[in-house]
């Protein structure tokens, strides 16, 4: 599990039995922004150095992967910083060949599924272009703000170098009840076999058929005057459908 914003200082513990907790704090010492990582006891993993900058704070492992190590990074970035590409590349190079890095970057851009794009955003999706890396998204809101005037927005994702999208699979999870929703990603050493969405329709839909059929069963003479006519039309508009 890949945490962000923990708000930890020097004199926080945090434990859960059968879990190893690695965290990385915020450099100036005060209660704000932080990462961590919980790691299965029965996983082996070695933790790396972690990266700490006041733009960017990172908890770092890495895990034995079938062909090579994986570093495996949860990634914090404040929204008042505006990074910029070498920025982002600084940390990214701090993790080899093979990683996956997830939690809130406060970047927005459509490329992984923002309303829009920021500054910061651009500078990210120009970075992840020119080293060839991937992304992992949802493409739906994780951010719920309380402010009912701002709108949902996609802040939390994972870039990730020299894994396959293939081997790959991220879902939403709605369970737990911070205002960032968190984000489940799968990763296997096989291609992921995904079950295709169930459709209403086809490449070889007769549509004009289609609307014939109902053209020639609709009545416009139906009763609709309490309730019970209301259910019982919807009834039967629902069946010729």
């Amino acid at each position: 599990m890949l945490v962000s914003e923990t708000h930890f200082t020097t004199k926080s513990y945090f434990s859960i039995p059968g879990y190893s907790f690695c965290h990385t704090n915020q450099s100036d010492g005060n209660a704000h922004g932080g990462t961590a990582i919980l790691t299965r006891s029965t996983t082996t993993f070695s933790e790396q150095l972690p990266y700490t900058r006041p733009e960017l704070q990172a908890t770092i492992i890495q895990v034995k992967g079938q062909q090579r190590p994986i570093t495996i990074a949860s990634v914090y970035c404040p929204p008042k910083y505006n990074l910029k590409a070498p920025q982002y590349n600084s940390f990214f190079q701090t993790l080899g060949p093979c990683f996956i890095a997830g939690g809130d970057y406060n970047s927005k851009h459509t490329l992984w599924g923002s309303r829009l794009n920021t500054t910061k955003g651009r500078e990210l999706a120009s970075l992840i272009h020119t080293n060839n890396y991937s992304f992992l998204s949802t493409g739906t809101p994780t951010y719920w703000p309380t402010d009912p005037n701002k709108l949902p927005d996609f802040l939390d994702f994972f870039i990730t170098s020299k894994i396959s999208p293939s081997n790959a699979y991220i879902q939403p999870s709605y369970d737990l009840s911070s205002d960032h929703s968190p984000i489940i990603a799968t990763i296997s050493t096989t291609i992921i076999k995904r079950k295709s969405k169930p459709r209403l329709h086809n490449a070889h839909t007769n549509w004009q058929h289609y609307k014939t059929e109902i053209c020639n069963r609709m009545n416009c003479d139906w009763k609709l005057k309490t309730c019970d006519d209301l259910d019982i039309a919807a009834a039967k508009f629902t069946h010729i459908l």
